[in-house]
């Protein structure tokens, strides 16, 4: 995990980014180690949920925000916003969460994720790896 977030943190520290944004829960764990070796001091995290637990399946464009980002007139329009998650399987998390950061937050928004899958509908600009679409991923804070 740490060599990901390190191989990221250099692919993307170019930009210097000045808030980051973890989409919670699966961003959390990367979001923090990513902070700490971009040295992004202003972090906040998004709850965003498009899974319905009692049907057990995923309900795309129906998104359940539990957890909401401040809304913040500071932010400058020339200000990089980085949106990091675990992974991008289907897509529609990070799409919505990339508008959600634009409207409410402003400023350029870059996004980042440890992993990809093939079909997903929305490509973070920086991932660390690909994997095929039919395996099931569990990450070390999961187990």
């Amino acid at each position: 995990m740490n060599r990901a977030c390190e191989s990221l943190a250099l692919k993307y520290q170019h930009e210097h980014p000045t808030r980051l944004v973890a989409l919670a829960r699966g961003g959390l764990v990367p979001a923090t180690i990513l902070a700490n070796k971009l040295g992004i001091r202003h972090v906040h995290s998004l709850g965003v949920s498009s899974y319905d637990d009692e049907l057990n399946v995923a309900q795309p464009d129906q998104f359940d925000i539990y957890q909401r980002l401040p809304t913040n007139d500071n932010v400058k329009r020339d200000e990089i916003v980085l949106i990091v998650d675990d992974i991008s399987d289907r897509g529609d998390t990070f799409a919505f969460a990339e508008q959600y950061v634009k409207q409410v937050v402003g400023g350029k928004v870059i996004t980042m994720s440890l992993v990809i899958k093939p079909g997903t509908k929305f490509i973070p600009d920086y991932y660390y790896a690909s994997y095929p679409q039919d395996q099931w991923i569990v990450f070390p804070w999961e187990a």
